[in-house]
């Protein structure tokens, strides 16, 4: 959806949401490097106070390219194949946030190496990023419900009274997307926004200065927690997601499949690395 135009060039919603997550993430760990809780640790206080405009757009690039290259491989594949030009039309939604998740990686990683950071540094500052990314998810969710996509399963109600009902539909976690049909549907773009999104980063904020509080930080720690309740998070809403219900590969979506190996592999993690802590005095 077209928020408004600029001269010739129209900006939209979609785009000025994920504008929005990486300022405030980049104002977050720029505030971060300003208050130098990482000053024992050189390569992670520099790199936050002077290498951040770098991260950003590598950053940027990635999770666009393969956010929206993860979209048309799982769902429109045949569109990728008829019009490869396609994927760059991100102002028309669409963004897997699994291959989003991967082409994050993949930036930090080439990051790590172009500047020889140890895996102490690298961890550090996969920490912080990850503290701040549920707010990224928060407004990417805005964003898809604005452009009336990843609509929820249609609502049915054997128990709830028609005040309930009412009141849900008033809160908007029950919604009619005209362009689909007239049906009232389960609004997972809320509840992930709500879940996903807001609960998520006030777990991962909480976590991450309580951990400055005490002057140990644990950054495989607050990493496994991101993945495992946002993992768990997706498992579930999974199951009320329209399009999830025409993926299904045995007992579980393709998705679901994927969460639940990261869940375990995360597991494994944090029982062998979680304890691991960093003094910063």
């Amino acid at each position: 959806m077209v928020a408004f135009s600029l001269f010739w060039w129209d900006i939209y919603r979609y785009g000025i949401f994920y504008f929005i997550s990486f300022l405030i993430l980049y104002g977050f760990l720029f505030r971060i490097g300003k208050r130098q809780y990482f000053r024992k640790y050189p390569w992670m206080q520099k790199f936050l106070t002077s290498h951040l405009d770098t991260l950003f757009i590598c950053l940027i690039l990635w999770v666009l390219v393969w956010g929206r290259l993860g979209h048309f491989f799982i769902y429109h594949f045949q569109d990728l194949l008829q019009d490869p030009l396609s994927v760059f039309a991100v102002w028309k939604g669409g963004m897997s946030f699994i291959w989003g998740i991967i082409g994050v990686s993949i930036a930090l990683f080439i990051f790590k190496k172009l500047t020889k950071a140890t895996i102490q540094d690298f961890s550090l500052l996969v920490a912080c990023i990850l503290t701040f990314l549920p707010l990224g998810i928060f407004f990417g969710r805005l964003g898809n419900y604005l452009n009336q996509e990843l609509y929820g399963i249609p609502f049915m109600n054997p128990w709830f009274s028609e005040t309930f009902v009412t009141l849900l539909q008033n809160l908007n976690f029950l919604h009619v997307y005209p362009h689909v049909d007239n049906v009232l549907r389960i609004n997972t773009n809320l509840l992930s926004m709500l879940f996903e999104g807001f609960t998520l980063l006030i777990i991962q904020i909480f976590s991450f200065f309580f951990m400055i509080k005490r002057k140990q930080f644990q950054p495989i720690r607050l990493i496994a927690q991101f993945v495992l309740w946002y993992s768990l998070f997706r498992f579930l809403f999974e199951y009320l997601r329209s399009d999830s219900q025409l993926e299904f590969v045995g007992c579980f979506t393709k998705s679901q499949w994927f969460f639940l190996g990261f869940f375990i592999f995360w597991i494994v993690l944090l029982l062998c690395w979680g304890k691991k802590k960093y003094a910063l005095e």
